[in-house]
């Protein structure tokens, strides 16, 4: 049987279903609630109960708090919403006891795909679908073969995992974009990932796995503007990207 919910509470298992982890900044943003306190609440009635539907990852003093749907929140959601399948529908199966290293990262990776769902639906573009980096395939357990749904080869043994991939459907035409967000200031970092991507268009490994057969583009968000100015200026003296700026 399911419990009553509060509106604002289907949109929050809504919304992380989407997502897989959000803060209440990110909840905020996306208009589910105005206050962290309120959201507090609503969060709180979620997560007390002998099958919480929502769980928080534990998290270090001045880190933001992280939830993410339950087994027992997804099978709310499809109970609620015909809709719904379970193959669009995100969440954890285990319970989440330390939180990742890389949660800047993981954060603002959600935070550009937020973003990128609101532009989109304010200009009629539809987000066909998404992976991000921390989606997985496979079974490490089992077949040892678990790895991310972003991976592509751009050699013939060796992958990279863009942070966002994603295909737009505009009125003129789809566009598939693989997206990598570069925080912090190592720019020989950010120009090495740039070439590994070079190497994938020449290869199309990413027009093979996705079935794309016209040109993509790779899209990069960097945290610090002087960075991505650094990196540019540095492609532009290299004769490898000479026939790549259309990527």
């Amino acid at each position: 049987m399911i419990r009553r919910l509060q509106d604002k509470q289907v949109r929050i298992l809504k919304a992380l279903a989407r997502y897989k982890f959000l803060t209440y900044k990110q909840m905020i943003a996306l208009g589910i609630e105005k206050y962290n306190s309120n959201l507090s609440n609503l969060v709180k009635q979620l997560r007390e109960s002998k099958r919480p539907l929502v769980r928080k990852i534990p998290h270090r003093n001045g880190d933001a708090a992280k939830f993410y749907l339950t087994l027992k929140g997804k099978q709310v959601l499809l109970e609620l919403y015909d809709d719904l399948t379970e193959e669009n529908l995100h969440y954890v199966k285990k319970v989440i006891y330390t939180d990742t290293q890389d949660q800047k990262h993981r954060i603002g990776t959600i935070d550009i795909q937020i973003a990128l769902d609101q532009a989109c639906e304010k200009t009629g573009v539809k987000v066909l679908w998404y992976e991000r980096y921390f989606d997985t395939v496979g079974n490490n357990r089992v077949s040892k073969n678990l790895q991310s749904k972003t991976a592509i080869l751009y050699e013939k043994n060796k992958s990279l995992k863009a942070d966002l991939t994603f295909l737009l459907q505009t009125p003129a035409q789809q566009e598939l974009y693989l997206l990598e967000l570069e925080n912090g200031t190592d720019s020989q970092k950010s120009v090495a990932k740039c070439v590994n991507h070079a190497k994938a268009i020449f290869l199309g490994s990413a027009n093979e796995k996705y079935g794309f057969q016209q040109a993509y583009r790779t899209l990069w968000v960097f945290e610090q503007e002087s960075i991505m100015q650094i990196v540019r200026e540095q492609l532009k003296q290299m004769p490898f990207f000479e026939n790549l700026t259309e990527y």
